[in-house]
């Protein structure tokens, strides 16, 4: 049985389910962003809508504009505010994280529980055995309404990884990599699960990065496996590797992965980006900007200096993060080196905040989009990596070699 018949019979009652089937269930939590909070207040409104079926389970993050730079943003946010206060919801405030990094924290996220997001990568939950999805505003309308929301059953996919990938890639480099060998094709409203012994060598924060990036993957919601880390709802392998639902990846000595403008799945090996000049470096977002990863960038630029030639921001994924952070010495680290460290939130990444590229810069990110126009900047180009390619990125002032990561 997939992860996702599991969890659907199980909440709905319905003993036999089938993939294109649509099917009600209940909701153990909803929660929404600062950006499109005031667009839900007012289907509310419109509706006529002025309960919710369990303000405790309903939460508001403010992370996507933390520090917003216009005034016409401001009035949103409080809008946002005015809105969680009338319907008293659980209220994230800025600085508190992006939402999905600070829902793994708390709990949100449960093996088996159902969740929605008014937030495309609320499928990170993926990495817990959570059904988690992202949704409109409207169906979070209704979800927190009713306390329920529907869905068409999709058919599974499992993804196979055999292999160990070489000593300098990272989980965000095998993701990187299942986009650039499938395409998004394959995955479309379908249930990923991922599955293989090399999940038991990676911590909890690598294994929700590949969580994250579901959505580019284009599936409508994924599953990890278990490892020390994580407890199992169920047997997340296929009963063979035959079968035809199954796309194995070989990530056998796989280097790593770097994603050219302006697509996440123009993913290729690091070698062929090597020697591209780089003005910008942001370090962060919901796919890697976790206590692993700041350690390991501090670790790499500890006791050097960040090129002249590049601007260098690094953004906590939540304030748990940059407080275990500083304690470590991490944050100290970076400061030391001449990153700009801001607070915990979504930062850079989607363009509501600062710091906006110029007009043409060359932008490495560790997020997980670089669409045209994404930061902001309409003709920035943006590469993508994880962030050992971009500390060394950060560095030497362009995207280094296997040898230059070496050193």
């Amino acid at each position: 049985m997939s992860a996702i018949e599991d969890i659907l019979k199980t909440r709905s009652g319905i003993a036999e389910l089938r993939p294109g089937q649509l099917v009600t269930v209940p909701v153990d939590h909803v929660y929404l962003q600062d950006g499109n909070t005031p667009t839900v207040r007012r289907l509310m409104s419109q509706h006529a809508f002025y309960r919710v079926f369990d303000p405790k389970r309903i939460s508001v993050f403010f992370d996507h504009s933390v520090l917003s730079p216009a005034e016409a943003m401001t009035d949103r946010l409080r809008e946002a505010e005015a809105f969680a206060h009338e319907f008293n919801l659980q209220v994230y405030r800025a600085g508190r994280g992006i939402s999905h990094v600070v829902a793994l924290e708390e709990g949100i996220y449960q093996p088996g529980a159902i969740v929605v997001g008014a937030d495309s990568h609320t499928c990170t939950g993926g990495v817990v055995q959570c059904l988690s999805l992202g949704m409109g505003a409207s169906d979070i309308v209704a979800s927190m309404v009713t306390g329920q929301t529907w869905l068409r059953v999709p058919e599974t996919i499992w993804i196979s990884v055999a292999g160990k990938p070489s000593r300098a890639a990272r989980s965000k480099d095998v993701v990187l990599y299942a986009l650039s060998t499938f395409g998004q094709k394959p995955f479309l409203y379908k249930s990923v699960q991922w599955y293989g012994e090399w999940f038991n060598s990676i911590s909890l924060d690598s294994a929700a990065t590949v969580a994250n990036m579901g959505v580019e993957l284009g599936c409508k919601c994924c599953f990890l496996p278990e490892n020390r880390d994580r407890r199992d709802l169920a047997d997340l392998s296929p009963k063979s590797d035959e079968d035809a639902r199954v796309l194995k990846l070989d990530v056998e000595g796989l280097p790593p992965m770097v994603a050219r403008p302006h697509e996440p799945g123009r993913a290729v090996p690091l070698n062929e980006c090597a020697g591209q000049v780089i003005d910008y470096v942001f370090i962060g977002t919901c796919t890697n900007g976790r206590l692993d990863d700041l350690a390991e960038v501090a670790t790499i630029v500890r006791d050097q200096t960040i090129a002249r030639n590049v601007h260098c921001i690094v953004t906590p994924g939540s304030l748990k993060v940059y407080r275990e952070a500083l304690s470590a010495g991490i944050i100290d680290q970076l400061v030391a080196a001449g990153a700009l460290v801001t607070p915990p939130g979504c930062g850079a990444c989607v363009g509501t905040q600062g710091t906006v590229p110029a007009s043409d810069d060359r932008v490495l990110a560790t997020s997980a989009r670089n669409f045209r126009g994404r930061m902001g900047a309409r003709t920035a180009s943006i590469w993508l990596s994880s962030p050992a390619v971009a500390a060394f990125t950060a560095l030497l002032g362009h995207i280094p070699d296997l040898e230059e990561m070496d050193r």
